[in-house]
């Protein structure tokens, strides 16, 4: 698995890297935390350049400025080492919007994480800026709404509840994507006793029945709670396959942006640690752009959230 992390000196980005202990993640991993300041590099300017002095202290602080940053980043890189013995962790920092050099090294630019695109990006909730979305950063908005492989938006969490092992809301809705999703929580590696709550929504609003009409699809199925039973069955004979978990599984009406956020927030004492959710849902008009429940359930959750998108094939 080749894992990106975005740090940034905030207590966000701190909470996202305390997060992942209990994330799942394999004892062996090739790991990239990247530390970006938000500024341009200017080039080292000829001699002869009237501005060469001011371009030349305009580097210098750049530069220390991003050292401060990759030794920040490296500080706090040692309780993952000390976590995941096992990880190949490098450290690295550089001058570039946060968003995007995230990004572009998701997908591979720039050497990409070990010389390859990302199978995951942690994220913190927010960043160190002031203008932030008011659930949400910028960054984090970015990174979740651009890049192709799964995204996971921490949260911190109190700290008593990180010595009960954890407990996942898993959103099933049948879709190609959910099934994918649900395939890779299966796939992790869960400490004995993990609480793996399946949730699935019987939700068949007069707004989706609208949408299909005016995009010319066919009808929601007319049954939304069979549909929504089957979907759970089938995600909870996937995550059965995991001896570590626990599973259980419920079947609500109603909608599944605020469903998911209510499950979350009722599971257990203290709530879940993390809600996983496909990256684009059942109904096609999603599939332009990001699912919109998992968009929603990333921007407003009270814990981590995992977009979970289908694994890209490797060269």
């Amino acid at each position: 698995m080749r894992i990106l992390i975005g740090y940034d000196d905030s207590d966000f980005a701190r909470a996202a890297l305390g997060d992942l202990p209990r994330a799942g993640l394999p004892a062996d991993a090739e790991v990239l935390v990247l530390a970006a300041v938000d500024a341009w590099l200017p080039s080292e300017a000829p001699n002869s350049d009237p501005l060469l002095p001011r371009l030349t202290e305009i580097r210098a602080k750049i530069l220390a400025a991003i050292e401060q940053q990759r030794e920040a980043a490296e500080r706090e890189a040692e309780s993952l080492r000390a976590a995941f013995p096992g990880w190949n962790l490098r450290v690295e920092a550089c001058a570039d919007s946060p968003g995007w050099a995230l990004v572009k090294r998701a997908e591979g630019v720039d050497g990409g994480v070990g010389g390859q695109p990302a199978d995951l990006v942690v994220v913190g909730s927010r960043g160190r800026g002031g203008l932030q979305r008011v659930l949400l950063g910028s960054v984090s908005h970015r990174v979740l709404t651009t890049v192709r492989c799964s995204t996971r938006i921490a949260r911190a969490r109190a700290s008593d509840a990180r010595t009960s092992p954890p407990r996942i809301v898993v959103g099933a809705d049948g879709s190609a994507d959910a099934r994918a999703m649900v395939e890779a929580v299966a796939a992790r590696s869960w400490p004995a006793g993990t609480q793996a709550r399946v949730a699935a929504f019987a939700h068949d609003s007069g707004a989706g029945a609208e949408a299909a009409v005016r995009w010319d699809l066919p009808p929601l199925e007319s049954s939304a709670r069979d549909v929504a039973a089957s979907a759970a069955e089938d995600a909870v004979r996937v995550l059965c396959g995991n001896a570590a978990l626990v599973v259980s599984h419920t079947i609500h009406a109603g909608d599944p942006k605020q469903g998911l956020l209510e499950e979350a927030r009722g599971f257990g004492d203290g709530g879940a640690d993390c809600i996983f959710v496909g990256a684009r849902g059942v109904r096609r008009v999603e599939r332009f752009l990001l699912g919109s429940v998992s968009t929603s359930v990333a921007m407003n959750a009270p814990c981590s959230v995992e977009v979970v998108h289908p694994r890209r094939g490797r060269s």
